[in-house]
């Protein structure tokens, strides 16, 4: 009978413990959350078009660019862009220009875009995408010129401004 006890009072621990840490990763969870909210309302309106369209950066990069079918075998293949790896440093670096506030960063958002946009058109019209002929172009592939066409615009009201100073 002892036994049992001591298997129930070790479980009942157990349970608290996970329940108490579950709560603690709850409560984390929240305070980053409202953390974010609170950054994102203290904000100019470029800056939380920004914000957003970081989310959709986060989807042009995980989206297929073009896809292509076998007819044979009945499959359709997809191709991931190629370009990935740099959009996600971009929106890196537009999600930290929101805290690093320096009067050369709208500039800097505005020539790396515009260079990461010439690049992912430049690939489609030189035939570099897929080689795969025919192959029709997907949703990914536009939200990857739409993301930095944004970016783009969003900068320009605070590089014709000159910037911020320093905070």
């Amino acid at each position: 009978m002892r036994f049992f006890e001591v298997l129930i009072d070790i479980l009942q621990f157990i349970f608290e413990k996970i329940k108490a840490l579950l709560a603690f990763f709850l409560q984390l969870v929240i305070a980053i959350f409202s953390k974010l909210f609170e950054k994102f309302s203290e904000i100019d309106v470029p800056e939380k078009v920004i914000f957003l369209n970081t989310v959709l950066a986060f989807f042009a990069v995980i989206l297929p660019v073009a896809s292509f079918r076998f007819p044979r075998l009945n499959l359709e293949w997809y191709v991931n862009n190629p370009l990935a790896v740099y959009m996600i440093g971009i929106a890196i670096l537009m999600f930290a220009s929101l805290y690093l506030r320096w009067r050369f960063f709208p500039w800097i958002r505005i020539i790396i875009n515009a260079y990461y946009l010439f690049w992912v058109m430049y690939i489609q019209f030189g035939e570099g995408l897929t080689k795969a002929h025919p192959h029709a172009l997907c949703a990914g592939y536009y939200l990857n010129i739409i993301v930095p066409i944004v970016y783009i615009l969003a900068s320009l009201p605070g590089a014709l401004a000159g910037g911020s100073d320093f905070r």
